[in-house]
């Protein structure tokens, strides 16, 4: 009698409603550095259009977001370490570290990259010998590698800040002398953002020399089998009913 008592309380817990914890999925986001693609407040409130479609993919699902937001290079490390399993991020192929092992089926955005300079002295790009005896200002912690030629050459100068208020600050005090390179959407949001006025820049297509390139969910390359599918599926589902569409859409 006393087993049965035992196994009944076992199964009523199993199949209790409030007892069944949601299974929890680690997505990780960038601090401070990825709008629009992530925008956080203090670690607390998240969206962007990378963190829109995730949530969108687990809506009314039987899993559970639990969100890690970090400095890029700590990210990189804990995701490297799998301080988590099961973690989701995003990445692209043409990165080349942890963000590019293990990628979702369909892209979710396709990235361009700009160069931006003050208008006070016009910059007109169209070679990379435009750049001579410039100092190419670059986020902290991200890699460009089209760029690592040129830099090692010594023919441009590498200038790295830690967002985009310093990058528009050391336009603004050293324009004609100064670029930003980064990708568009990011230049765009954080001008706006900061509510600086756009005819103070000049924007230019930088694809010559950092081509367009898709960017994906990214996944631990150690995922489990099942979940990876089902968000495979969620985002084709996204995909044909236009949603991802009209979240990207959001944010342009």
């Amino acid at each position: 009698m006393k087993k049965r008592i035992i196994f009944t309380s076992i199964l009523s817990a199993l199949f209790s409603g409030t007892s069944i914890a949601n299974e929890k999925i680690h997505y990780y986001v960038i601090e401070k550095q990825a709008q629009p693609f992530q925008i956080e407040t203090g670690g607390d409130t998240h969206k962007g259009i990378v963190t829109d479609i995730v949530q969108a993919v687990f809506q009314d699902s039987s899993y559970e977001i639990n969100y890690h937001t970090y400095p890029f290079n700590r990210m990189i490390t804990l995701l490297e370490a799998r301080d988590e399993e099961n973690w989701i991020t995003y990445g692209s192929p043409s990165w080349g570290n942890i963000q590019a092992e293990n990628l979702s089926d369909i892209p979710i955005y396709n990235v361009k990259h700009s160069l931006l300079s003050s208008s006070q002295k016009p910059f007109n790009f169209e070679e990379t010998d435009d750049l001579n005896n410039k100092a190419v200002v670059l986020l902290l912690g991200f890699e460009y590698p089209n760029l690592e030629p040129l830099i090692k050459k010594g023919s441009v100068e590498e200038l790295r800040v830690k967002d985009y208020t310093a990058a528009f600050r050391v336009l603004q005090r050293i324009p004609g002398d100064t670029v930003f390179v980064e990708m568009e959407s990011r230049m765009k949001y954080n001008l706006q953002k900061q509510n600086l006025d756009p005819d103070a820049f000049l924007l230019q297509s930088f694809s010559s020399v950092i081509p367009d390139y898709p960017i994906h969910l990214a996944f631990d390359p150690k995922m489990d089998a099942k979940l990876q599918s089902f968000i495979n599926q969620r985002l084709k589902t996204l995909q044909s009913s236009g949603e991802l569409e009209t979240i990207i859409s959001n944010y342009n």
